[in-house]
């Protein structure tokens, strides 16, 4: 018995030494990792950047699972795609084409498109009227004509209506008075001071179809001897065209 004694308490102190032995020998890991040791991906909200590849079936949004990236399969995105390279071309048939590349190919069929419809009247096309330095103008109908700064149309063009803008112009007699016969008043002959003696000026109009404006001055009799023996003095003067509207 008291050998079993003894050999429960040799059994017990050789235990608790051992124990304290591991307890006191710990020493706490430091903040820097061995070399060789690899950070695992985990949950945590800090951010983490992983140098080597990284391959998964699909990615999928953590905020809502009806987005995600599935690189070979179908994937599903919510707001804009921004690419750097804006004038990126599709020079492959499966490459992604950027919006400034798809507008530049807009632009460049419209301006065909636009420049192969007919001027009204269909003598002309579009680039036809921007090759004559002319500018494609809308009309009173569907098809546009040709607006050129000009008093008239080419050679093989035709004015259209009277499209045009115009300046005015002025004529003179030479004369301030005039002489009447019996049409003074008192139905007696006899020379007065008019100023519309003197000539006229035509009217003007900017880019419309209104005819070119004119005007005529005729009423005036030459002063000197008044009555029959007096010389009838008259001027007329045209506004200057200075755009007209071709086809």
């Amino acid at each position: 018995m008291n050998k079993q004694k003894t050999l429960i308490f040799s059994l017990s102190a050789m235990l608790f030494l051992t124990v304290s032995f591991l307890v006191y020998s710990w020493v706490e890991p430091t903040t820097t990792m061995p070399g060789s040791y690899t950070a695992p991906i985990n949950t945590s909200g800090t951010a983490q950047t992983k140098t080597g590849e990284f391959g998964a079936s699909s990615f999928i949004d953590a905020d809502d699972s009806d987005y995600y990236i599935n690189p070979s399969g179908s994937s599903v995105v919510s707001g804009k795609i921004v690419m750097e390279d804006s004038t990126a071309s599709a020079d492959t048939s499966t490459t992604v084409a950027t919006k400034g590349y798809v507008d530049t190919e807009i632009s460049r069929v419209e301006s065909i498109v636009t420049g192969a419809q007919p001027l009204v009247n269909g003598a002309h096309v579009q680039s036809e009227c921007v090759s004559i330095g002319g500018t494609v103008t809308a009309s009173d109908v569907a098809l546009s004509l040709c607006k050129i700064i000009a008093s008239t149309c080419p050679s093989g063009w035709t004015q259209y209506k009277n499209y045009s803008a115009t300046t005015s112009n002025s004529c003179s007699t030479g004369y301030s008075t005039c002489c009447y016969w019996g049409d003074i008043g008192d139905n007696t002959d006899g020379c007065v001071s008019w100023p519309g003696c003197t000539g006229c000026t035509t009217g003007q109009h900017s880019w419309a179809s209104i005819a070119v404006e004119s005007c005529t001055m005729s009423a005036c009799i030459a002063p000197g001897t008044c009555g029959q023996s007096g010389g009838t003095r008259s001027c007329s003067a045209t506004a200057t065209r200075t755009e007209i509207g071709c086809y």
